[in-house]
This record gives structure tokens, C-alpha cells and sequence, in this order.
């Protein structure tokens, strides 16, 4: 082979690694601002959330958002804006007079992302447990010892008691696995990945790739796969496309309070 060819192919081959490497990256992880941009969704407190739907429910749909919007980013200046929103007066005409373009903008920027990741939107999703249950953020808690962390919220009640999905969207993984027992994954229509584990038994009509409802039955909490010697649970968890679980306990808080 001519020299001029193996010195094409030393300094081409590194740099077809690079690109693979790149694409694959773009394919199979959100850009860092999208992960941030969870982490602004989860931080945000239930009872600031169900104020701005509350307060937005009289003004229009999607006025939530807004009020939401600037409740976290101005809470001690936003009272003038969201007067205006009152009066009837639309986001993108806001007086914004009084306040930085910086701030300003991640108003704007926040409003978008409650829009586009309708979490707290009423009536999109719902609780996952119907019957009587309770639970606390255990989100990172350590773990066999701490060889790993909670990814998720346990949510305790009774052997048998019903599990429905949180939103619309296709079941993904069905069956056992060690560490879930009885387990169902479905693949929401927004895009995220919802775990419920350590069931007593799955719906027998439930199939991989067939199209579950918001509220459909899954089916019964119990204490399978590494809950065999704990109280009744179900393990909710919460998977962003990325392939990172978040926090799920703010979200649960609001949609047991709109369920």
C-alpha cells in the first residue's frame, strides 16, 4: 500500500472514531441543559405548584404555567405580573418594567419547559395507587448498603391493592426481574420511562408494545423481587429518555392532589 494511503488511513481512522462517538452521544443522551431543566422541574414544590393551578384555572388554560413560571423564578417581585395576567392580559404582552432581561428571560424559558413537560398539567396524569397507601421522598437513599441508591418512591399500602399508570403510553417491560419481582414498564406518551415494581401479580390482558390508558389498571401492589421481607410497596420510578431516573415525589404530591 502507498505511504500517502496509510497516512490517510492513521489520521482518518481516529477522526471516524470521533464522529461515531459524537453521534452516538447526540442520539442516546439530552444535552446537559435538558438534564438541568429536570432538575428545575423536580425542585419545584407541590404546594407552589398547586397554588398556580388554582390561580390559573380562573384565568385560562395553560395561565398556569405562567403564573408557575414566575411564582419560582420572581417570588418576591411577581406579584404586578401576575396581576396583569388577571386583568387578562397575555404572557408575551407583559409589562415587564421593573425587572431584569435576564430574569425576564428565564421566565420565559421556564414557562416553555412546564409546557412542553406537562407534569403538572391537570388532568394528564394521575396517582398510581388507588386505595388506601402513604409515602415520603426516599429518592438516593442508600441501598444493600449503600452499594446503590433509591431511584425512585415507595409507595406503601396493602397486599392487592390496584396500580394504574400515571399517563398514556405503551408497555415496555413485562414480568420478573430480581430486583422488582413482578414488574411493569410503560413508555409514556411524553417520552419517559415509568417503573412499577414488587407487584403482587401483573393484569393478565397487559401485552409488551400494546397501548396502555392513563388510570388502566396494571395490576396489584405486593412485595416481590427484593421486597420480599418489607411491608407491601409499590416502587414508582421515573426514567427520562437520557437513561437518568429522577425524583418522582413532587410529581406524585401533585397528582394525588389532582386525582
Amino acid at each position: 500500500m502507498p505511504k500517502t494511503h496509510r497516512y490517510r488511513e492513521i489520521v482518518l481512522l481516529p477522526l471516524l472514531l470521533i464522529l461515531g462517538m459524537v453521534a452516538w452521544t447526540t442520539l442516546h443522551h439530552l444535552p446537559r441543559n435538558q438534564l438541568d431543566d429536570w432538575s428545575y422541574l423536580t425542585s419545584l414544590p407541590a404546594p407552589l405548584v398547586l397554588q398556580a393551578q388554582k390561580e390559573g384555572e380562573l384565568i385560562s388554560p395553560g395561565a398556569w404555567a405562567d403564573i408557575l413560571a414566575l411564582r419560582s423564578t420572581l417570588p418576591g417581585t411577581c406579584a404586578p405580573l401576575i396581576a396583569q395576567l388577571k386583568g387578562g392580559r397575555k404572557f408575551a404582552r407583559l409589562n415587564w418594567a421593573g425587572i431584569a432581561k435576564s430574569e425576564a428571560k428565564t421566565v420565559a424559558y421556564r414557562r416553555t419547559l412546564l409546557l412542553k413537560h406537562p407534569v403538572f398539567q391537570i388532568g394528564a396524569y394521575t396517582f398510581p395507587v388507588h386505595g388506601r397507601y402513604w409515602y415520603e421522598d426516599t429518592f438516593g437513599a442508600g441501598r444493600e448498603g449503600g452499594k446503590r441508591r433509591h431511584e425512585g418512591t415507595d409507595v406503601f399500602g396493602s397486599e392487592g391493592t390496584p396500580i394504574v399508570s400515571v399517563c398514556s403510553g405503551k408497555v415496555e417491560q413485562l414480568g420478573w426481574n430480581r430486583l422488582g419481582g413482578e414488574r411493569v414498564g410503560v413508555r409514556g406518551d411524553d417520552g419517559n420511562y415509568y417503573y412499577y415494581a414488587h407487584l403482587q401479580k401483573i393484569s393478565s390482558g397487559l401485552r409488551r408494545g400494546e397501548k396502555v390508558d392513563r388510570g388502566e389498571t396494571l395490576g396489584t401492589m405486593g412485595h416481590t423481587g427484593d421486597a420480599l421481607t418489607t411491608p407491601d410497596h409499590l416502587h414508582f420510578g421515573i426514567e427520562i429518555p437520557d437513561g437518568q431516573w429522577i425524583n418522582p415525589y413532587q410529581f406524585l404530591r401533585v397528582w394525588e392532589a389532582n386525582s
